[in-house]
């Protein structure tokens, strides 16, 4: 679960926020809490299938599977890296990753820019291709040593610590020139005139060598394309989601392990929105959460919370008499109360 735990001391010190919850604050109120050594949602995914904390995710290979890219992949003999399309934004003395995930941006508007850049980049042995109108990729002629950071762990913050690097090309000069080409665009103009944000950069990320999971992960539900990237390489069941979640979880095969990808607070988080978080948590809890709690007092599965912020909790299951504690305290309590 993202974006639990991270926003609240600042919006408690901002807003004067408490975040109140049911679910969550019981299940963290009787957890064992751990440092884990990795953080933000694509690392910690790939952590949990097994894969070094330290090594470069291979997001950019089978997201691009995912997105039916498989004639391209088998073509290619180089590496392959993420490259989507983001807007930054100057800061006072800093470059900020705008929270922006292109929605918006049309295949028509996606062609039209990766067009530009194979033309330009063409005598370089680049080649720039597009999984989705916001998912793009850029193939390397050469098979390279990348040092990248997930876009995700970026939006609303400074990239200068985190720009790739790369032991054999210069992604620093491809990013430049990419700017400038992008900057000059038609369809920018065109986005700029209609008031929306303009693509005025890339950022490239997910390099890593295409590496076979060591995992017991059975299946994922939910998290998106991300989900589905994880399902790839633990090669598992995936759900997008689930009518009856209570009844999903309480069928899970047993003797294995079932990633449940719950991102939702995520958007809210991004742009500092405590009411909406809030609400949005209010579902989480009711769909998901209470559902998993009541099986975890019933002996019937074990769970392990990441927050995707270096942490993880184990909850215990419930005794009789605190069982019939928390019927009679109903009430939601504070998630702050809960960490203190």
């Amino acid at each position: 679960m993202p974006d639990l735990l991270a926003p609240l001391k600042l919006w408690q010190q901002d807003f004067g926020f408490i975040a109140q919850s049911n679910n969550a604050a019981a299940l963290l109120a009787r957890s064992q809490r751990k440092k884990v050594l990795f953080s933000g949602l694509d690392s910690s995914l790939f952590s949990l299938l097994g894969f070094s904390p330290d090594a470069e995710l291979p997001v950019a290979y089978y997201r691009a599977k995912k997105d039916h890219l498989m004639t391209a992949l088998q073509a290619h003999q180089g590496a392959i890296l993420c490259a989507d399309p983001v807007h930054l934004k100057a800061g006072m003395s800093e470059i900020i990753m705008d929270t922006h995930t292109f929605d918006d941006l049309s295949d028509a508007e996606a062609d039209s820019l990766l067009a530009l850049l194979n033309q330009h980049f063409a005598e370089d042995g680049l080649q720039f291709i597009k999984g989705s109108a916001n998912r793009w990729y850029l193939l390397l002629s050469v098979d390279d040593a990348i040092q990248t950071t997930p876009l995700a762990n970026l939006r609303g913050k400074d990239i200068a610590k985190h720009l790739p690097q790369s032991e054999h090309i210069n992604l620093h000069n491809i990013q430049n020139e990419v700017q400038m080409l992008l900057h000059s665009s038609e369809v920018n103009q065109q986005r700029e005139q209609g008031g929306r944000l303009t693509v005025n950069s890339l950022w490239l990320w997910g390099g890593g060598s295409n590496l076979k999971a060591r995992t017991r992960v059975r299946s994922v539900i939910g998290g998106g394309i991300q989900g589905e990237v994880v399902a790839t390489v633990a090669d598992c069941r995936y759900l997008a989601s689930a009518v009856e979640p209570e009844k999903e979880l309480s069928q899970l095969p047993a003797g294995g392990h079932h990633l449940l990808v719950l991102d939702q607070l995520t958007p809210f988080a991004l742009k500092d929105d405590p009411e909406g978080w809030q609400q949005q948590l209010n579902k989480l809890e009711t769909t998901w959460l209470a559902p998993a709690e009541k099986l975890l007092n019933k002996g019937k599965l074990k769970l392990i919370l990441h927050d995707c912020d270096g942490n993880s909790f184990t909850p215990e299951k419930l005794n009789p008499l605190g069982q019939l504690w928390k019927k009679i305290k109903s009430n939601k309590v504070s998630l702050s109360e809960v960490l203190k």
